[in-house]
């Protein structure tokens, strides 16, 4: 699991955290705490991280090959997980590793292929607003890809009812709009190791 700036996170797959190799402080942003993973075709996962006691709320966001999952909320301590994208108000399609079709570079940027980022922000909670619409899943032919594999998103499962509301946030005093801390899980085939 890492740890970085009062949070950890990992990825689970099978109810253990996938080994993570070569963590490492990225040099041109400090906020920003990277590994390498290996991804196995087929296999679902979770994203998830836990505040280590910083007293303060926090958001966050998953970015899955370029794809932005809303995360969730923590209120100074405590976990939480993210593992699928929500596809009705009763249903999520879970996150899964996928054989990545045969195909060059799509509309999303490549920038962000071959990697799962965790992005928590410290906010202070204002109120309430509509919850985060439903958002269109990308297919695997639309990712942006490096190596054999992607993200993929398995079949539709029933899950608890979404709220019809969610936090309305603003920066933390301790904050910006910018992530806290952001943690990069760049993911390949054992293969490629």
């Amino acid at each position: 699991m890492l740890t970085h700036r009062g949070f950890s996170a990992c990825i689970i797959s099978e109810g253990k955290p996938i080994p993570e190799y070569l963590a490492a402080v990225v040099g041109e942003n400090p906020k920003t705490i990277s590994c390498w993973i290996p991804s196995e075709v087929g296999k679902t996962f979770t994203v998830y991280w836990r505040d280590e006691g910083t007293k303060m709320h926090s958001c966050a966001f998953i970015t899955l090959d370029g794809f932005v999952v809303p995360g969730r909320f923590l209120y100074g301590e405590g976990e939480t997980w993210r593992n699928g994208v929500r596809s009705g108000p009763h249903t999520e399609r879970p996150f899964m590793f996928a054989q990545g079709p045969s195909l060059g570079a799509s509309e999303q940027s490549m920038k962000d292929a071959g990697s799962i980022m965790l992005k928590i922000r410290l906010v202070t909670l204002d109120g309430s607003k509509a919850a985060n619409p439903l958002q269109n899943i990308p297919d695997l032919n639309s990712q942006s890809h490096l190596g054999d594999h992607c993200i993929g998103y398995g079949q539709e499962m029933n899950t608890y009812k979404q709220s019809p509301i969610t936090w309305k946030v603003k920066a933390s005093d301790q904050g910006s709009n910018k992530s806290h801390v952001t943690f990069l899980f760049r993911y390949r085939s054992p293969g490629e190791f």
